[in-house]
């Protein structure tokens, strides 16, 4: 089974971001994530249209101020997730319309089937919970938002 401390490094853990909308949000993030995926800064584009595209299915806001964006991408040789913590709240189009301000992205090579899926759900088991979110609100540098949640994944 594939963890959350198998798919995240403390580069890809950023705390108190000054990220203002959603759509600032997934270019944010597919500019970054692409930064350090294999094949680099090129695919910000192509991560940028498949998170979109994934978003237009239903939202990935899960409730309770958390979102879990997820896609695909081809070309990869493994998952990458990227934690975010921003510094006000966005609205995001949530399942309970709470703006969100706890992100975890996940992106997945293309010819993954369901492997992703376990990981999707370890992340949200750790996200969903009450006590989780408040330790990661709490949290004031991106190391301490990296080390946070490992040990969230450990102690579910």
């Amino acid at each position: 089974m594939t963890k959350i401390s198998d798919v995240l490094t403390p580069e890809m853990s950023l705390c108190d971001l000054k990220w203002s909308s959603k759509k600032k949000v997934f270019e944010n993030l597919a500019q970054f994530i692409s930064q350090n995926l294999e094949g680099g800064a090129d695919r910000a584009e192509a991560l940028l249209q498949s998170m979109v595209a994934r978003e237009r299915l239903g939202s990935t806001g899960i409730g309770q101020g958390v979102a879990v964006p997820h896609c695909r991408v081809t070309g990869i040789t493994r998952v990458y997730g990227c934690i975010i913590k921003l510094n006000l709240s966005i609205d995001y189009d949530a399942l309970d319309q709470q703006p969100v301000d706890l992100i975890f992205a996940l992106v997945v090579p293309d010819e993954y089937n369901d492997d992703h899926l376990e990981t999707l759900s370890c992340v949200t088991r750790v996200l969903q919970s009450s006590s989780s979110q408040k330790k990661l609100r709490a949290c004031r540098n991106n190391q301490q938002l990296f080390n946070t949640l490992i040990k969230l994944e450990q102690s579910i």
